[in-house]
């Protein structure tokens, strides 16, 4: 009863129209009100499924699209099934009584991927009843085949590679910085065909929309396959309230759902807001943008500069930019060749760098540059509205944090500035 309870919630968008009709009631008991301060924070969901290695994900994917066949047009499938195939897809797929050893593992699982691929071929061929190809088990083993597997030029099917920790999309269309070397640090091999990022990978076929996460916690590394919850609570007088709760693939950055979330609190009639987040959520990026979109800018803190906790000498703050001229001034006064653009994650960015000369002869060399090799300092800035909002936000929650750490909302539970408390 409670699990069939769970599944008509899950239905389309149930559960959030019932949020919304539980808020408008705390709303016309006076419990709520839709001004004020609302804090926003996000939490891992797990998904209810096993976690499968990829040998087990494939023989799993076609057992169940097999099983789902069988009950649609049992008489049609009945022919194609051959003695071996009970004894590989009979019960649920266990890491355990798959085939020892890299390569009988995956002679196995190209093996699997024959049987699959013989089953998706008849599925879409002109013979077939129309509504096997509409099957979701069916579109789910299309899916999942396309990432696991992958035909050569000869038109054999392969296996394909896992992931390589090199390969980042944000650098796919980068250009080369090192022409001589044959692959750049970053770049994927054209030669070999890897499954694809976890925003795309599908984990289990019983839930294709579950996927793999990882997040830095103040207690380590945290991972999970499932989905990333962002939940909205009123804050300040009065008992605090849930009022909007927005779920979102779990590869999602926090970053990503902010935009979602605001129009989903507006959508509620939730306007005027002062909206307190965590860091996840905030960039100069998200305050420009919500600022010039909704005149409402999220309150939460910039992360800090990663060069102040490494080296204890100037940061990009100690550096005076000259937007007109393109060049920043250092506190010994030295100024910078003109910048250049560049990119970096995809986004506009600007590259400034230092005369050597002047570098190997500054005595703070080593404060500033941190080695006492002959470099220069190289700094990343920002495009000027953007730059002027993070030195802006830095300066204000450094300066709350040394004057009010004693009792103000910027106070840290994670480190120096690093997350909200309300």
């Amino acid at each position: 009863m409670l699990s069939e309870f769970r599944d008509r919630m899950a239905e389309g968008d149930r559960a959030d129209r019932l949020l919304a009709v539980m808020v408008d009631h705390r709303v016309a008991a006076g419990l709520v009100k839709r001004r004020g301060a609302v804090r926003t924070d996000s939490t891992h969901v797990l998904a209810a499924i096993r976690n499968l290695k990829r040998a087990e994900l494939v023989t799993e994917t076609l057992r169940a699209a097999l099983e789902q066949v069988t009950l649609a047009d049992e008489a049609w499938l009945a022919p194609m099934v051959t003695a071996d195939w009970a004894d590989r897809y009979g019960r649920p797929a266990i890491y355990h009584r798959l085939p020892k050893g890299k390569a009988a593992l995956e002679e196995y699982a190209l093996q699997v991927g024959a049987d699959g691929m013989r089953l998706l071929r008849a599925v879409f061929s002109d013979q077939a009843p129309p509504r096997l190809r509409s099957l979701p088990q069916v579109d789910i083993l299309r899916r999942v085949w396309v990432q696991q597997y992958w035909f050569d030029s000869s038109g054999r099917q392969r296996w394909r590679e896992p992931k390589s920790t090199k390969d980042r999309l944000s650098r796919r269309n980068m250009p080369r910085r090192a022409a001589s070397r044959p692959e750049a640090a970053g770049r994927p091999d054209p030669e070999k065909a890897s499954v694809p990022w976890a925003s795309m990978e599908i984990i289990s076929p019983y839930d294709a929309e579950a996927h793999y996460s990882q997040k830095l916690t103040a207690s380590g590394k945290k991972e999970w396959i499932g989905y990333r919850d962002h939940q909205s609570e009123t804050c300040g007088d009065g008992p605090h309230v849930i009022v909007q709760v927005t779920t979102r693939p779990a590869p999602e950055q926090d970053i990503d759902a902010l935009e979602q979330i605001r129009q989903n609190l507006v959508r509620q009639g939730f306007t005027d807001l002062e909206h307190f987040v965590d860091a996840g959520y905030i960039t100069p990026e998200s305050i420009d943008r919500a600022e010039r979109a909704h005149g409402v800018v999220p309150t939460g803190p910039v992360r800090a500069d990663p060069r102040a906790r490494e080296h204890p000498g100037f940061t990009k703050a100690d550096f005076t930019p000259n937007w007109q001229a393109r060049t920043l001034t250092c506190p010994r006064g030295v100024t910078s060749h003109p910048w250049k653009a560049t990119q970096g994650d995809g986004h506009e960015r600007l590259s400034v760098l230092f005369p050597k000369p002047a570098c190997r002869a500054c005595e703070a060399r080593q404060e500033c540059t941190g080695t006492a090799e002959g470099r220069s300092r190289h700094i990343i800035l920002l495009p000027q509205p953007l730059q002027e909002i993070q030195t802006r936000v830095r300066h204000e929650q450094e300066t709350v944090t040394a004057v009010q750490a004693a009792d103000c909302r910027w106070t840290s539970k994670r480190g120096p500035v690093s997350d909200f408390e309300c």
